[in-house]
């Protein structure tokens, strides 16, 4: 579960800031109206283009299988509709090599007479778990070992190898999932519930699996793999291309759910297959398929591996004779690194096991040592996640930490191969940021990226070089290929909004959490503030875990500047339970949602209003998702603090919602009927004293709308008074532009009237 919506963002400064106007100090504290929408030049509309002001950067940057050239997508203009660029590393010219409309053409030229199809529902869904807002050319790849590249659009699959185009495809069925292999030879993909492989010198598609029955996949991931694990995938070439591995995916006792909407000016069903908290799994096997045969076997787990394990980060090792991957059993208290020796009789044994017996074992990256020895993985050491090297070869050997120490390695970003060394993000050197760091032993480290912020990186197969796309709290990204001490600059134009919108930076502070720990939150402002009068405040909260939203990084933030120009504070926390600082601070929240998060909450509340001239009695609060969840349960739990509150596509009860997020951190509904109960919004209706708006789109197949559903009937029952905004047509995150418009001038108008509103005469007499 992520927020994905137009209202509260993650956190990071925008510009450089400057402190809010202050007039001549009145005498006695008086209560600040909140000014008209034209005292700010961020109108509603500006909130919903996208990209945000300086994000017109290199998306999916990659560096050339031949090392001379960075490719990326990017707008032409400044619009959602991405091309195909490419930088020459030599010269630092940059052109765009490949656009929507070129393939197009393809297609037209093509001996195939298909139709050009709407993406298929599956790949609608599949967007939708990935969070993909960009149009046109929305992905890439390049064949590791090869000049060739992949470029997927619907049903096609086009082939660029020396500037020509080919359209491997002539089915009008979506293509799903398409890959290339190392040498650029083959293709897999996935039409409707089968594997297909495509020869790409003849074109030719050959189905690779068959037969499946109703209910039954092959080469996709489930929805838990999807929305819970980042497996986006469910088939993997090895580095040979001679084999490939793929999962099966068994949904026939899955429990369906109707998500019913309207969209197109007629009703949609989708009976979606969707494991709610305590049902039933799907169940998920591997395959080993060989392509010379078409033949493919099964792999086994090994002894005292759960068969109804999640699996996933699949690797093969360089000689294609093994695969690595995490199983993690379903209460997600144990995780075997799985070691399967590949041929016509495959093999498993475990290569390491973690257990815990209270929080959670997270499915963390692997990475394979060039010389398929070792895996690299991170693992929790004295309440930090660290990089950590694991033999595959002796089974007796004890797992080698290559990094300790008060901070948290984020991800393998990948391995250099000449010096046999690994690049981390973690966060030593700025904690709420993420730079870029080389490993080469046990405590031997190099900071790569000196920069302070966010550096997000895409490192080249050998590891000797890697783009870089970097933004702090007061500087707008910017994007760098870093060739050991080089660097070689990619195209990013300045933003003219960012000075237009006049956009400010919020205040980084530091605060305590119920427990005592230090918590990070980002203020914004008014931007004249009267040292004689008291001014309403918004919390924007998100606070679930496995997000972190206070980041040395760049965001807009539109909301917040619009509501700071007309008089609001707009405050933010991370909370215990949200991720960035490590296991032991996540975990606090283990079989018990809501309960810290809400504390840490009103705690950082406190200290907000002892620190800021707030009006206590003009305090509101806006989630959406895991934030939706807080803000109501904070509207009933804590009643008289809050006197307006948005929650937006909130999972009101736990019992509702999948089971890998939820029993991760919950338990099953058996094992904890009361931590379900604690949190169940229903429960509480009765508690409701401030101004509730409830919204949600009825076709989000991620938090159904029966979380809604179930929680007006209880407010109904108990007789109160709130508001309810739907969206028929929409999912999880609100992907048209007039339902984002609305949803911003909603949520921004009913703060507004619930929180600006002065009785100036009586403050005057």
């Amino acid at each position: 579960m992520t927020s994905c919506h137009p209202g509260p963002s993650t956190v990071g400064n925008a510009a450089t800031s400057s402190p809010p106007k202050k007039s001549a100090p009145s005498k006695e504290p008086l209560a600040a109206p909140v000014l008209a929408e034209d005292a700010t030049p961020i109108t509603f509309a500006k909130m919903t283009e996208f990209p945000e002001p300086g994000w017109q950067v290199p998306r999916s940057a990659k560096i050339a299988p031949d090392g001379k050239s960075a490719t990326f997508l990017m707008s032409e203009g400044d619009t959602e509709e991405m091309a195909l660029h490419a930088t020459n590393l030599a010269t630092g010219e940059t052109k765009v090599i490949l656009s929507a409309s070129t393939l197009t053409g393809a297609q037209a030229s093509s001996s195939a007479s298909k139709a050009p199809a709407s993406p298929s529902l599956a790949q609608e869904l599949r967007n939708e778990r990935q969070r993909k807002r960009i149009k046109g050319i929305t992905e890439y790849q390049w064949a590791e070992k090869a000049n060739v590249m992949l470029v997927p659009s619907g049903s096609d699959v086009f082939v660029v190898d020396a500037g020509n185009v080919t359209d491997l495809t002539t089915s009008d069925e979506d293509a799903i999932d398409p890959k290339i292999c190392n040498d650029g030879s083959k293709v897999a993909l996935v039409r409707g519930s089968e594997l297909s492989l495509i020869d790409v010198a003849t074109k030719k598609e050959t189905p690779l699996t068959g037969k499946a029955p109703a209910g039954v996949t092959r080469g996709q991931s489930d929805f838990n793999g999807q929305e819970e694990f980042g497996e986006t995938s469910g088939h993997f070439f090895a580095p040979s291309c001679k084999s490939l591995v793929y999962l099966e995916v068994d949904e026939r006792e899955v429990a369906e759910e109707p998500i019913l909407g309207h969209r197109g000016g007629k009703p949609s069903l989708m009976m979606q297959k969707y494991p709610r908290a305590g049902g039933k799994n799907p169940k998920v096997t591997v395959w080993l398929a060989d392509l010379a045969t078409k033949k493919s076997v099964a792999i086994p787990l090994p002894a005292g591996v759960s068969t109804g394990a999640y699996l996933g980060r699949f690797h093969f090792t360089p000689d294609s004779k093994s695969l690595v991957f995490w199983a993690l059993d379903r209460s997600q208290r144990k995780a075997d690194l799985v070691l399967t020796t590949l041929g016509p009789k495959p093999t498993s044994r475990v290569a390491h096991s973690v257990s815990v017996t209270k929080g959670w074992v997270e499915m963390t990256d692997v990475a394979i040592s060039p010389d398929g020895s070792g895996a690299l993985t991170i693992l929790e050491q004295s309440g930090h996640h660290h990089l950590v090297r694991i033999d595959l070869g002796d089974k007796s050997a004890a797992p080698v930490f290559l990094t300790e120490g008060d901070w948290d390695v984020f991800g393998i970003e990948g391995v250099r191969e000449d010096r046999k060394s690994v690049l981390v993000s973690a966060n030593r050197d700025d904690t709420i940021g993420k730079l870029v760091y080389e490993v080469t032993g046990p405590g031997q480290i190099r900071l790569l990226t000196e920069q302070k912020g966010v550096h997000d990186v895409s490192v080249a197969p050998s590891g000797k070089a890697f783009v870089d796309v970097f933004s702090s709290l007061t500087t707008p990204p910017r994007a760098v290929v870093r060739v050991d001490d080089k660097t070689i600059p990619l195209p990013v134009s300045n933003d003219p909004d960012i000075a237009a919108l006049k956009l400010r930076s919020p205040e980084i502070i530091e605060l305590s959490a119920a427990s005592g720990d230090k918590l990070f939150g980002a203020l914004l402002a008014p931007r004249t503030v009267d040292p004689g009068r008291r001014y309403p405040l918004v919390v924007m909260v998100y606070g679930g875990p496995g997000v972190q939203t206070v980041r040395n990084r760049w965001s807009p933030r539109l909301l917040w500047q619009h509501l700071a120009d007309r008089g609001f504070y707009v405050f933010q926390v991370d909370n215990r339970g949200s991720s960035g600082r490590g296991p032991a601070f996540e975990q606090a929240i283990d079989r018990k949602l809501g309960e810290v998060e809400l504390a840490d909450q009103l705690a950082a509340l406190d200290q907000i209003l002892k620190q800021h001239p707030i009006d206590p009695s003009r305090v509101g609060i806006y989630g959406h998702s895991y934030g939706g969840f807080l803000a109501a349960l904070a509207m009933l739990k804590a009643p008289g603090r809050f006197h307006a509150g948005i929650s937006a596509s909130p999972v009101t009860d736990w019992r509702l919602y999948d089971t890998a997020y939820t029993e991760r951190y919950m338990g099953t509904p058996e094992e904890n009927a009361a931590g379900y109960d604690a949190a169940d919004l229903e429960k509480l209706a009765k508690n409701l004293e401030g101004k509730l708006l409830v919204v949600h789109a009825l076709m989000d197949e991620n938090v159904h709308f029966q979380a809604t559903a179930d929680l007006v009937d209880a407010l109904v029952r108990e007789k109160k008074d709130f508001q309810m905004f739907v969206y028929p047509g929409e999912r999880h995150g609100y992907r048209s532009p007039p339902a984002r418009l609305h949803a911003m001038q909603t949520a921004t108008r009913f703060l507004v009237n619930n929180l600006g509103a002065v009785d100036l005469e009586a403050q005057s007499e």
